[in-house]
């Protein structure tokens, strides 16, 4: 069992050495599922995605389950989806949210770990001792808890982490979050809110992985970027996965108003390739959907 932990900083430090202690798959494949709220209408759409960890590249079938069902043909054209063959998207209802061009093991700034099967495993204590002189930590070395070790045979991928003095963080307690407790962490970032956009974070007290957070804003572009969001994470393979992201007010994208979105991360699965429509290409004067 592990100690109680009261110093704040301690606690992130201790979610990034287990973050960077992970491991996930060379390839994931997963849909991503774009719900909204319109009119008191829930509508959903589903892309079919994945991540290939070596090219560090994301992937995605442009054309959602709901376009497939219901194409729109250019009028006055051939007789052909223009969406399927990659003219451009002429109607403005094809998308609710934007093309989700996103990943499941997005860290949020809470980590990173280098790329390539052949990199070694992070040593975890290193990682506390780093992020107490990052945050100029007041614990002695002999205060030390024992860092949990990701199982083998899998690979984090990440972008974003956090430097030095980026954020004011204090301990708001323990907190009860889907049937076990978390050290609630309350964020406060120091300078550049837009990039630094982590706000509260709750991070499990056995394992010290996160179980969610809530940031400022979300993704590089469109709506999303113009309210807070809330996102969950699920463990897979005894990695952190996001589960779902859950903007907190009601938005508006273009003539649309949504009293609620969300996305959701589904069927995420190692795979050794790729289905057929999955690609990194995107129609011209399309939205995209994607993190920093």
């Amino acid at each position: 069992m592990s100690a109680t932990l009261t110093d704040p900083y301690q606690v992130f430090g201790m979610a990034r050495a287990r973050w960077e202690a992970q491991h996930y798959p060379e390839k994931i494949a997963y849909t991503v599922a774009v719900n909204v709220v319109e009119s008191g209408v829930r509508k959903t759409e589903r892309y079919e995605a994945g991540y290939d960890a070596a090219e560090d590249t994301l992937l995605v079938d442009p054309v959602s389950d709901r376009e497939k069902a219901h194409p729109y043909y250019a009028p006055g054209g051939f007789g052909f989806n223009a969406a399927l063959f990659g003219q451009g998207r002429p109607n403005p209802d094809v998308d609710f949210f934007g093309v989700p061009f996103l990943a499941p093991n997005y860290s949020f700034g809470i980590g990173v770990t280098p790329r390539g099967s052949a990199s070694p495993p992070p040593d975890p204590m290193e990682l506390v001792r780093e992020i107490r002189a990052e945050f100029h930590d007041p614990l002695p070395p002999s205060r030390n808890v024992p860092v949990p070790v990701a199982s083998p045979g899998l690979r984090e991928i990440a972008i974003v982490s956090t430097r030095i003095r980026t954020y004011d963080i204090t301990l708001a307690g323990i907190e009860p979050v889907d049937r076990t407790t978390a050290y609630h962490l309350v964020l406060r970032p120091l300078r550049d809110p837009g990039r630094y956009r982590l706000r509260d974070l709750w991070i499990d007290t056995q394992s010290y992985a996160p179980c969610k957070l809530v940031e400022g804003l979300n993704f590089v572009n469109g709506p999303g970027t113009a309210v807070p969001w809330s996102v969950t994470f699920e463990q897979i393979g005894g990695a952190s996965y996001i589960a779902s992201e859950t903007a907190l007010t009601p938005t508006k994208f273009e003539r649309h108003h949504y009293s609620a979105v969300s996305i959701a991360f589904e069927n995420v699965r190692a795979v050794d390739r790729f289905s057929y429509g999955v690609s990194s290409f995107v129609p011209g004067d399309t939205l995209i959907l994607d993190e920093p």
